[in-house]
């Protein structure tokens, strides 16, 4: 419950504003099966970058993080290490 509380309250008070786009790669993750964070949707945060861009869906739905979380955090490993040994 905290989780779904925390995100309910990010929803309800986050304002965007619009800015220039960062200058360093953004990778976006995400759940095959979410019906609420569609693949056009994390696919929007590359407006958000003038560097490389990319999406990998994992297995599951909106709460993936539990369903995948050994290729997630064997995703998110790779994609720190590719940045930190400049290979973006």
């Amino acid at each position: 419950m905290p989780r779904l509380r925390a995100d309910f309250k990010l929803i309800e008070l986050y304002q965007y504003r619009a800015e220039a786009p960062l200058d360093c790669p953004i990778t976006a993750f995400g759940g095959a099966q979410d019906t609420l964070a569609l693949p056009a949707d994390l696919a929007a945060w590359q407006t958000q970058s003038s560097g490389a861009f990319s999406l990998q869906l994992f297995p599951g739905g909106h709460f993936y993080l539990q369903d995948a979380q050994s290729q997630l955090l064997a995703a998110v490993q790779r994609e720190l290490i590719s940045g930190a040994a400049g290979g973006r």
